[in-house]
């Protein structure tokens, strides 16, 4: 083997490891760190959360389909006054936005663990998870506006650094939707983290 050949190989070897390497990583979000760049709801899905006589609020959850989702999605439940889930393994599940279809969107529901694994992809690929709450009749005011049938959900990042969510009025329409001008979009000012309630316990995205 001639010096130049001696050379030439371990670069070329280190060359092909490192590309491996970087085809094994996780796909980074579109969004970045806050690791979605949007969500929708359509009116039924979220009524039919807010629709249970103990449902004061409704939790959403940044998450990933998939490990490689790059878009990230979000996922939502019901949450009673003390921050409990309203949540049974059957009929009461965790429900994720999926796609815009038909001017709706259809849910994925999920049992606890299979939301928690979801949720988990997103820290997988280096990303904040976070949780925010919206209050039932704020999100009413919302579905109530003119020519709302469902909202738009962002992320946006809260001066003390967390990330948050933003919720806009929408029109949803075949496969996509528009931000309805009025009323005012609302946002969760009291994310988790910073702030997860009486008891941290209710929130499956912390450790």
């Amino acid at each position: 083997m001639s010096p130049l050949h001696r050379v030439l190989l371990p670069f070329a070897f280190g060359l092909a490891s490192a590309l491996l390497v970087g085809c094994a990583s996780p796909p980074a979000s579109l969004a970045g760190e806050s690791g979605l760049v949007e969500a929708w709801f359509d009116a039924s899905s979220l009524n039919s959360l807010t629709a249970h006589g103990e449902c004061t609020h409704v939790r959403f959850y940044n998450a990933r389909r998939t490990a490689s989702d790059t878009r990230g999605t979000v996922i939502m439940i019901a949450a009673r006054a003390n921050g409990s889930p309203i949540y049974d393994g059957n009929g009461l599940k965790y429900r994720m936005h999926d796609r815009v279809s038909s001017g709706g969107t259809p849910m994925v529901l999920l049992s606890a663990a299979e939301a928690k694994a979801r949720i988990k992809f997103v820290a997988d690929a280096g990303e904040k998870k976070y949780a925010a709450n919206f209050k039932k009749e704020d999100i009413a005011m919302l579905l109530g506006s003119a020519g709302c049938n469902g909202v738009r959900l962002v992320p946006e990042r809260l001066t003390a650094g967390f990330w948050t969510l933003r919720m806009h009025p929408a029109k949803l329409s075949g496969t996509g939707g528009t931000i309805n001008p009025a009323p005012a979009p609302l946002l969760a000012s009291e994310p988790c983290p910073n702030y997860c309630g009486a008891d941290p316990a209710y929130y499956i995205h912390l450790p």
